[in-house]
């Protein structure tokens, strides 16, 4: 299992990360997984996914893109 958080509450959908359980990783060599929806229209929103392997490149993306995200609990994931 993997652990989720909310980065972002939007109208319809909300930003989330999916962060690997201690000692495991997604498939392909992932470690997290950020799930972005930008507004489309009033009732759909458009889904991206980033994938990060390394803990620098997701640190640096969440410092960069969601600044104020510094809670998160890495305890119990593999970026402890």
């Amino acid at each position: 299992m993997a652990k989720d958080y909310i980065l972002r509450e939007n109208v319809l959908s909300d930003n989330t990360i999916m962060i690997a359980n201690k000692g495991k990783i997604f498939k392909g060599g992932y470690i997290a997984i950020i799930k972005e929806n930008r507004f489309k229209n009033a009732w759909s929103d458009d889904e991206s996914v980033k994938r990060f392997r390394t803990k620098e490149r997701l640190i640096s993306y969440l410092d960069k893109n969601y600044p104020q995200v510094d809670w998160i609990d890495f305890e119990g994931t593999c970026l402890e």
